[in-house]
């Protein structure tokens, strides 16, 4: 959803957006890295009436994929409502975000039906899975769940996050995900938030990145005859830097697609906070909430008055960390959500560094 030139106009789908949907913070597992700290105990969660209205707002807001998480979202009361109302909602792509743990063969006939894909998180072989996630039998049970989604004909994805203790575990991965029917395997940067600060030491160093740069390109290039492709949810610093878009830096007039303000995913957490881009930005950046709102109000009221304090934070960002990152490929969003929250005491700063930055662009042009 974006807003052009002329700012008379409503957002509109600029290009294809996307809406990730926390449904609750419970959790069966603990596992290391999780931003959410979600966990047996939790108690948060999304009522489902409003979950359905952003389910119908998606089509005016140019939402063509829809995310749903959690916590673990087959813990979610509402989910089998939701599964039965999907095929009514031809206008997005569904994908259920799952640890994959508590799937039976009912449950994956229903997400079959529903014409959902599913992405399952596997961080390597049985002993480091269950290690990372906290719980003798995770990996088994994550099996045994993706087989019966496989069984039933829902497209998987595995969802890998890389960290220095498991880099070597990508070879492994994806014979595994080849004998299991898997048919991608996305790896995903460790974030330094939530559980994650706790083991923040682990994340890949620039040279690592590099050798994951490389890894992932020859698995590509060897698998993909076998049907297996592999995805990186990081950025191409050469792409970023020519493209600051990407990097949610928008350069206004200088846009090249004449674009002045977007959001190109939405987030909905599990309390209704509404956040720009990123799951696991600090919340003083959300659009507001949608216990409150609906989502096309929200996002009207944002780019008239709320863009600036998330625009600035990424400009200040993007000048603090692009000039000079070293590997081929950024961790942009896990840079940016960590930077959010400790700059949380830095409102002053910020302020001062976006007015900054606004002052060079008119001085030199785009970045």
């Amino acid at each position: 959803m974006a807003e052009s030139h002329d700012l008379t106009m409503p957002p509109r789908a600029e290009e294809s957006a996307a809406l990730l949907i926390h449904l609750l913070d419970r959790c069966n597992l603990h596992c290391d890295h999780c931003y959410m700290d979600g966990a047996a105990n939790g108690s948060k969660f999304l009522p489902l009436d409003v979950v359905l209205r952003c389910l119908d707002e998606t089509e005016r807001l140019g939402i063509r994929t829809v995310y749903f998480s959690g916590g673990e979202p087959f813990l979610y009361p509402g989910l089998e409502a939701i599964l039965a109302l999907l095929p009514q909602k031809p206008t997005f792509r569904p994908v259920i975000c799952t640890n994959g743990t508590l799937i039976r063969g009912a449950d994956a006939a229903k997400v079959k039906a529903s014409g959902a894909s599913a992405q399952v998180s596997i961080d390597g072989d049985e002993e480091y899975h269950d290690r990372f996630r906290r719980s003798a039998g995770a990996f088994h049970a994550a099996n045994r769940g993706i087989q019966e989604l496989v069984a039933a004909g829902v497209p998987v994805a595995a969802v890998v996050t890389i960290c220095q203790d498991n880099l070597g575990c990508l070879p492994w991965l994806a014979e595994w995900a080849i004998e299991k029917g898997v048919e991608r395997i996305s790896v995903q940067p460790l974030q330094q938030v939530g559980r994650g600060a706790r083991i923040a030491h682990r994340k890949l160093t620039e040279d690592q990145m590099c050798e994951l740069f490389v890894r992932l390109s020859d698995l590509g290039y060897a698998y993909r005859p076998r049907g297996l492709r592999f995805s990186l949810q990081y950025r191409a610093r050469n792409y970023l830097l020519a493209h600051p878009c990407a990097a949610f830096v928008c350069n206004g007039e200088r846009c090249h697609r004449q674009v002045a303000k977007e959001i190109k995913t939405l987030v909905v957490r599990e309390d209704g906070a509404v956040l720009p881009e990123i799951p696991s930005l600090h919340p003083r950046f959300a659009l507001g909430n949608v216990m409150e709102s609906t989502l096309v109000d929200l996002v009207t009221r944002y780019f008239s008055d709320g863009y600036a304090n998330f625009h600035g934070l990424c400009r200040a960002v993007f000048a603090e960390v692009m000039p000079g990152f070293g590997a081929p490929i950024v961790p942009w969003d896990e840079i940016v959500s960590e930077r959010s929250w400790a700059r949380q005491d830095c409102g002053s700063e910020l302020r001062t560094l976006q007015v900054s930055h606004e002052r060079d662009r008119e001085a030199a042009g785009p970045l």
